[in-house]
């Protein structure tokens, strides 16, 4: 048991001489100078930002924004025409002669430039 109390009075004596030995953290070097001021002002990009929707250099006339969806008619017509294809896809899933009447049917709207819902 003495051992034992003599090993760990020991071991802590040299941890705390190891201790001294380690130099103590130095704070970083602080610059005596204060930071430089830019020479100029802010870019105008900066001060003004609808410069940044301009064209460089002269004026020019203004661009429409594009539309952002097609017109309701035109929707609708696409939507009546993604339905028959819908139709004449289950047509043909269930075997259905493309010389039927209502493939047909189906066939014929499809053909016309601009078909009409019934």
């Amino acid at each position: 048991m003495m051992r034992a109390l003599a090993a760990i009075f020991v071991l802590s004596l040299a941890g705390a001489a190891a201790a001294q030995t380690t130099p103590m953290p130095v704070a970083p070097p602080v610059s005596p100078a204060l930071p430089q001021i830019p020479g100029s002002a802010p870019s105008p990009v900066l001060t003004q930002p609808g410069l940044v929707h301009q064209p460089f250099g002269g004026t020019t006339a203004p661009i429409p924004p594009p539309a952002a969806t097609a017109p309701i008619d035109q929707q609708k017509m696409q939507s009546y025409r993604s339905d028959l294809l819908s139709q004449q896809r289950a047509l043909d899933r269930q075997g259905v002669s493309p010389g039927s009447e209502q493939y047909r049917n189906i066939q014929q709207q499809l053909n016309q430039p601009n078909p009409i819902p019934r």
